[in-house]
């Protein structure tokens, strides 16, 4: 909010505290200025970089980049618009590398890659080469994917979900535009805190969506896990030879999943909402499905959470619906 309370267009993007009005793809457009801001805060100089290949429902995500950037010129955001998604991925993996180098201007730069569902399928080369150099411990890099499940723009109906776990990529799924740049933030937090590239799952609902939104600069404090006694230290590296390339799957899956896991329990991304002591059934559901969940149960009389949970119906809510350890999901 501004000086004197009175609220402007362009307190979406520049506001820290209070409320504003966002769409979902404003909402996409405000995290990494917020990141920015917040990396300041926390004594760190970073940038940002966007590229990608546009698409429904992502259509006009850079435009809206490029307009936030240009409110906050102290921030050093560049959002490059690539010819197709191969490009765009390959010039985000290079963002992690440059922090790495001696002449980096910057402690880290936080990479952002945006492309459909589609666009996935044929950056899957360059993304996963992207996956295995790795990010940088104070960049991190998010593939904002724009699904379509419906068919709603495409010629089949789309999920990114199935590629994205074989490439070894977390995957938030946010249910409005709140969630967006909260999780946003939260997938930014665990790509530096892992090592992973990490994704955003963005529906029609959620890019077309409109929402108040509460801000405040504490809203979001990642908890980081600990290895050793220290935060996992990881540095990209563009050696894509084999044998470190093997040595980078084994790190993968024994030390880097076991750290999203525990990112994900600690900061409590996935929660049962509704958890009856005599349940007989369990909903699992994430995004907006989640809400569709609410929705039929609330068609079918049960509205609240005292008449869910005295059906013996436990419901939970998985913002980060990747693979779980067995019994893991009683920790949320």
């Amino acid at each position: 909010m501004s000086e004197g309370g009175r609220y402007r267009l362009e307190d979406r993007y520049l506001a820290d505290e209070g409320t504003v009005f966002l769409t979902g793809i404003q909402a996409l457009a405000r995290l990494p200025l917020e990141q920015l801001r917040a990396d300041r805060r926390g004594g760190l100089r970073t940038a940002a970089f966007v590229s990608g290949y546009p698409g429904s429902p992502l259509g006009g995500y850079d435009g809206a980049i490029a307009a936030a950037a240009r409110l906050a010129p102290e921030l050093p955001i560049v959002c490059r618009p690539a010819m197709n998604e191969e490009y765009g991925a390959s010039a985000v993996m290079g963002s992690q590398l440059a922090a790495a180098q001696p002449d980096c201007r910057y402690d880290g730069i936080v990479g952002l890659w945006y492309g459909k569902a589609p666009g996935v399928d044929r950056a899957s080369d360059a993304l996963r080469h992207a996956v295995y150099a790795g990010t940088s411990m104070y960049g991190g890099a998010v593939a904002i994917v724009g699904d379509d499940p419906a068919a709603k723009s495409s010629t089949v109906p789309s999920s990114s979900a199935g590629v994205l776990s074989d490439m070894h990529v977390p995957l938030f799924y946010p249910g409005d535009p709140a969630e967006a740049l909260d999780l946003g933030r939260h997938a930014i937090a665990l790509s530096r805190a892992t090592g992973l590239w990490t994704a955003l799952k963005i529906v029609a609902d959620v890019a077309d969506a409109t929402a108040s939104v509460s801000l405040h600069p504490e809203r979001i404090t990642p908890i980081v896990p600990i290895v050793d006694g220290r935060p996992y230290a990881h540095h990209a590296d563009g050696n894509l030879l084999t044998p470190r390339t093997i040595e980078v799957e084994r790190e993968i899956y024994e030390v880097r999943y076991q750290l999203a896991r525990e990112y994900a329990a600690v900061n409590r991304l996935n929660q049962v909402t509704v958890d009856p002591p005599d349940a007989w059934i369990g909903l699992v559901s994430s995004g907006i499905t989640y809400r569709e969940v609410r929705e039929a149960l609330a068609r079918l009389g049960l509205a609240s959470d005292e008449a869910i949970a005295g059906c013996g119906i436990r419901l939970l809510k998985m913002n980060l619906p990747m693979p779980f350890e067995p019994g893991t999901v009683r920790r949320f």
